[in-house]
This record gives C-alpha cells, sequence and structure tokens, in this order.
C-alpha cells in the first residue's frame, strides 16, 4: 500500500473548500484512505499549522479550530502516532489560555519523562 504523509495544504482545501480541483484531490485522498487504499499519515506540526491559518488568516474561534482538530485527530482512517497523546493535548487546549504548541511541548516533555526549560511563563499554567 502507498503511503503518504498530508501536508497541511491538502487539509485545508478539503475542510475549507475554497478551491473546489483541490478539494475534489483532497476528498479522493481520503476516500481512498478510509477505503484502505492508500495510508495517509498526520504528524502533530502540521496541527500547529491548521490551528495557526484557521484562527489567524480565517478568524476561527479557538473551539471551532478545536472540534476539527480533534475530529481530524479521532479519524480512524488516518495513522497518527500519539494519539491519545495529542487528543489529551487538544483538549487542555481547549480549556486553558496556552498556545497549542506550548501544550503539546509540556505533555510531550512529560511522555519522555523530562521537563521543559523556557522563559515563558504559561507553561505553570498547563496541569497533569
Amino acid at each position: 500500500m502507498k503511503k503518504y504523509f498530508l501536508d497541511t495544504n491538502v487539509i485545508l482545501r478539503f475542510l475549507l473548500k475554497d478551491n473546489k480541483r483541490y478539494y475534489n484531490q483532497a476528498r479522493s485522498y481520503f476516500e481512498k484512505a478510509k477505503n484502505s487504499e492508500i495510508e495517509l499519515n498526520l504528524i502533530p506540526e502540521v496541527l500547529f499549522e491548521i490551528d495557526y491559518v484557521l484562527r489567524g488568516v480565517y478568524s476561527l474561534s479557538k473551539n471551532e479550530v478545536v472540534d476539527v482538530l480533534l475530529k481530524l485527530i479521532k479519524s480512524p482512517y488516518l495513522k497518527i502516532s500519539n494519539r491519545g497523546l495529542l487528543i489529551t493535548i487538544i483538549e487542555k487546549y481547549q480549556l486553558t489560555n496556552v498556545d497549542l504548541f506550548d501544550i503539546y511541548l509540556y505533555y510531550y516533555s512529560l511522555s519522555k519523562e523530562a521537563s521543559v526549560l523556557s522563559f515563558d511563563k504559561d507553561f505553570s499554567k498547563i496541569s497533569k
């Protein structure tokens, strides 16, 4: 089976439907993954870009973005490392006024039995 890593723009074209040609291509990729014809991999860094674009460029609310990210992460036909950890991070993001990446860094460091070195006081807002 052919494997692919999803770039942010493929996901955004699918979600936003703002370019018919790219939307149809993206939809085709997701349908093929759903039918186990191809493997689509999603890395955490793409989630940060989606958050940035949807909130910063398209002015979606944080709750709207969280809904999108959770649906994406919970999609059974996408291959995602640390799916459970990412769900925890997105849920924490919804509840706190801390950047998505900072929450990711905090929980990732915990999973590696490490701590974060930072001058950012937001890390004190994140609890286990």
